[in-house]
């Protein structure tokens, strides 16, 4: 019985003990490195993650990657489990290669990464074991030397890469048959080496083994001009096409560089310092050249520069060749293109890119070229009234022109051009779409991104819909353009969104609001949806804002002709008295009467009898009464403001029947503008209180005057009677 229990309890120990050991290396497997299945292949990813050492792996991994680590070493035999491993990067690490043994059991990998490390040498036979190798990536590393053993074993490798190392152009560090075993090699990097030597002419006996060598990039350099940069063993290379040398500090071509390589068709010549072309005859031994890239300083013969771009050479040279591709860039002392000359393009030039120039004004024939690139030059002023291109007659479908400080084009600049399909002017300075677009009915792409397009004016936009009437499928870019957003500008935006399918990339675009400020919404269309919507809020508030100022202004109107009624009114009688009237006085210091009086008709036997008696028969002055002097037929209103301006005084008899007659108070309002019209008689009007009136029955018109001005009570008693009247004379004559 205890045996049994004994038995049981190891059992349970030990499978404890193995379920611990098998969670143990699960973690190991997963920790400390990321994996994913993808088509059933098993991804491991370990890079960044700053290891020194390899980490135990799943055998069936297929793709690793332990780039951006601090691996130093690797361990012999530490892929041997590891047979299906395909991808292998070990790039950007501190790697140093020990023995051949590193990589022993990766048999089927096709692809490894050691660039960036410290790899100085490479033990021979490292690569003895990987038969199925197509891709090998040295690069950035400090490799010196290769021998004839560097690369045993790779038979099927295709891709070479060998850039910036120490391997300097000689037969002791590039020896004769270093590169016997790649008999499958098609692509082949060793640019960026040689540093701080003068000539860079690659060992022709060491690249003769690479018989189906397709792409080389190499390193070009040679003082002697006469030395052949490619000799004798690159005959053997008949399958080579593609010709790339940069990192050159002066070069010349004459007619013989190319003759061990007639089978080129792309060459690629950049980042030299100064390029010699002994009259462009190089090219003349590439019948089969079909892309010409010179990204570079162009000269010829002895001279340093030229400041007149050798087109027509260019031509000559590349007409009878199959050239279809033709780019010249960064010529930075070439700033002159040959002026009023019909040069004509090779016949059978598709692409033509001159970029970066410095090009100020540039006329071209072209009659075949479907792609032309004239970027990064200064054509800005140029292009404002003249052309680019000299023939009526063109199949150009692609036009870039961005980069080139353009402000306005000529509006018929693109009218002889009707195959275009994408027109690039991006990164110039234009404000509006000011050019003629209708007849390019095949326009697929107007790119107008990083201009200076605030809105689209009216004209533009009529512009567009008459191209978009022709064309549907058109696409414009206004992407990197402050484009600004506001209720005055709501119609060009509103357009916008109804054509909106056209804009590339729409609701990405960003405006300035008027306040100067960015919106936060992050669609362009809601956020002209909710300027909609503010705007008509804000033209609510405007309108209510107007008709409250409209209204406050004509309340403010009202009340101050209220205020002056009497003095407008006056103003109004004096005109029309003076252009109805012959009979106006010519000097204001002469009056037909010495006072007009001014009364009420309950008392007018007192002015026909007392007045009249008193003041004309006794004291010899003329009055003006109206039921006697006023001219009849004439409107009673002209009547008073002529007899007021005819008298030298107005004597307003102030009675209660006289306050409540509106006459009476037209006549004392006519008088008292009056008054202030003639600045030189301040006492025109004066009262004579008739009645005694309490002060509450007066009009504050009355009430003010008497405040500030003296007047004069009638009396009843006969002696005061006799100064009444003595007062009014002298009152009338001061």
């Amino acid at each position: 019985m205890n045996f049994i229990v004994i038995l049981k309890f190891w059992l349970v120990l030990c499978f404890l003990i193995h379920t611990i050991k098998t969670e143990s290396v699960k973690s190991d497997l997963i920790f400390p490195c990321a994996n994913f299945t993808d088509q059933e292949e098993l991804y491991v990813d370990c890079s960044y993650r700053n290891l020194t050492s390899i980490p135990r792996l799943p055998d069936n991994t297929i793709h690793l990657y332990l780039q951006h680590n601090f691996l130093m070493q690797i361990p012999d035999n530490t892929f041997e489990n590891m047979t299906n491993l395909i991808t292998l990067d070990l790039s950007f690490n501190i790697l140093i290669l020990y023995t051949k043994q590193t990589f022993t059991g990766l048999r089927h990998l096709q692809t490894l990464k050691l660039g960036n490390n410290i790899i100085n040498r490479i033990p021979n036979k490292t690569f003895g074991g990987m038969k199925n190798l197509r891709e090998l990536d040295i690069s950035y590393c400090h490799v010196s030397s290769i021998n004839e053993q560097t690369f045993y074993g790779l038979n099927n490798l295709v891709h070479l890469a060998l850039e910036k190392n120490g391997l300097y152009y000689n037969k002791k560090q590039l020896p004769k048959g270093s590169f016997q075993p790649l008999k499958s090699l098609k692509q082949l990097s060793v640019r960026n080496n040689n540093f701080g030597t003068i000539n860079k002419i690659f060992p022709d006996e060491t690249i003769a083994d690479l018989i189906l060598l397709e792409v080389l990039v190499l390193d070009v350099s040679c003082v002697n001009h006469n030395m052949q940069l490619f000799g004798k063993g690159f005959s053997s290379l008949q399958n080579l096409r593609t010709l790339n040398f940069s990192i050159c500090d002066t070069v010349s071509l004459h007619n013989d560089t190319f003759k061990y390589t007639p089978y080129l068709t792309n060459v690629y010549i950049s980042k030299c310092n100064i390029l010699r072309i002994d009259g462009l005859g190089a090219f003349m031994k590439l019948g089969r050249l079909t892309v010409l890239e010179l990204d570079i300083d162009i000269t010829e013969g002895l001279m340093p520069a030229v400041h007149t771009f050798p087109w027509d050479k260019i031509n000559n040279a590349l007409y009878n060749t199959h050239i279809r591709e033709l780019y010249c860039t960064k010529n930075n002392d070439v700033l002159v293109f040959p002026k009023q000359r019909s040069i004509r393009a090779p016949p059978n030039l598709r692409s033509l890119a001159f970029s970066n120039l410095g090009f100020s004004q540039l006329l071209l024939n072209l009659t075949y070229v479907t792609t032309l690139k004239i970027d990064g030059n200064k054509l800005g002023n140029y292009l404002a009234n003249n052309t680019y291109m000299m023939t009526k007659y063109n199949r150009l479908e692609f036009i870039s022109l961005s980069n080139n400080s353009i402000y306005k084009l000529n509006s018929e600049l693109f009218n002889d051009q009707p195959h275009l399909k994408v027109i690039d002017l991006s990164y110039n300075f234009l404000k509006h779409i000011n050019f003629h677009l209708k007849h390019i009915i095949h326009l697929e792409m107007l790119n107008l991104s990083n201009n200076s397009i605030v809105y689209l004016d009216d004209d533009s936009i009529a512009n567009i819909d008459q191209i978009l009437k022709e064309n549907n499928n058109l696409k414009i870019n206004l992407g990197g353009n402050p484009l600004n957003c506001g209720c005055s500008l709501l119609p060009y935006l509103e357009w916008m969104i109804n054509v909106r399918e056209h804009f590339v990339n729409f609701n990405q675009y960003k405006c300035v609001l008027e306040n100067g400020s960015m919106p936060m919404s992050n669609s362009f269309e809601d956020l002209i949806h909710h300027l909609q919507t503010d705007c008509m809020n804000y033209s609510y508030l405007i309108v209510g804002v107007s008709f409250t100022l409209f209204g406050f202004i004509s309340l403010l109107i009202a009340s101050l002709i209220y205020r002056h009624r009497w003095k407008l009114r006056y103003l109004f009688y004096t005109a029309k008295l003076r252009y109805a009237s012959q009979n106006n006085m010519d000097n204001r210091g002469q009056y037909v009467y010495d006072a007009f009086i001014s009364y009420s008709d309950e008392i007018r036997t007192f002015v026909t009898k007392d007045c009249i008696d008193n003041l004309e028969q006794d004291g010899h002055l003329k009055l003006c009464i109206h039921h006697r002097d006023f001219l009849p037929g004439a409107a009673i209103t002209d009547n008073i403001t002529q007899a007021i301006q005819s008298s030298r005084k107005t004597i307003c008899i102030i009675t209660r029947s006289f306050i409540e007659s509106d006459y009476c108070m037209f006549e004392y309002n006519m008088a008292r503008m009056e008054s202030i019209h003639r600045k030189k008689d301040k006492s025109l009007i004066f009262l004579v209180f008739y009645e005694q009136l309490q002060p509450e029955e007066l009009p504050l018109v009355l009430y003010e005057i008497i405040q500030k001005k003296t007047y004069i009570e009638y009396p009843n008693d006969v002696h005061g009677n006799f100064i009444f009247w003595e007062k009014i004379k002298d009152a009338i004559n001061a």
